[in-house]
């Protein structure tokens, strides 16, 4: 059966389906991250400068704030049991792998950071239930240890993963306390347009 020419051309025009999913380190927690931008597309703001002089000015140590951002890193429990999982304080890590058309992730060295710990929060989350973290910034890492950065307009495609302990431990987890295991959740690649002013 021919298909109206309509009909093919609207199909092939469609927005492309993301190839990549989510997942988590072990294999099989039942835990999935979903990251979420409030605003369509973001404005390039190099401070009046340009890509090549901010690139030599995260060379010489001297690193720019990374970009401003509004994004929510979602956690939902994707099984059938309860899942106790710590979050928060300064045990718990996110990290973002930023890929594009002039994307540069850097960590920053010589900083002074301060030596307070503090303890996460443990949280039940019930099957379907979810909790959600705000991204401000594209500073990451334990205690902003690293930080991306956008130097030309472009598609971009952003991922983060939340570092945490979980329980009950999956199998292969590294052991943690108190019956908890050590997981990354990894969301699937968020595509991010940056736009030139």
């Amino acid at each position: 059966m021919r298909l109206p020419l309509c009909v093919v051309l609207c199909f092939l025009a469609g927005d492309p389906k993301p190839t990549d999913k989510g997942k988590t380190d072990p294999p099989g927690v039942p835990l999935a991250a979903l990251l979420t931008s409030k605003p369509a597309s973001y404005a390039l703001d190099l401070g009046g400068k340009t890509a090549d002089e901010v690139r030599k000015q995260i060379d010489a140590g001297d690193y720019p704030a990374p970009p401003v951002v509004d994004l929510s890193l979602e956690l939902r429990n994707s099984g059938d049991k309860d899942v106790l999982i710590r979050m928060g304080g300064t045990t718990t890590i996110i990290d973002l792998d930023l890929q594009g058309p002039a994307a540069v992730t850097v960590t920053l060295k010589g900083r002074v950071t301060n030596h307070l710990a503090i303890a996460p929060k443990t949280i039940t989350l019930a099957p379907g239930k979810s909790q959600t973290v705000p991204i401000n910034s594209l500073s990451f890492g334990f205690k902003g240890s690293h930080a991306a950065y956008w130097l030309a307009p472009g598609k971009y495609t952003l991922t983060a993963s939340y570092k945490t302990t979980v329980s009950p431990a999956p199998a292969k987890a590294v052991a943690a306390d108190e019956g908890f295991g050590a997981v990354s959740i990894v969301s699937a690649p968020l595509t991010i347009t940056v736009e030139g002013k």
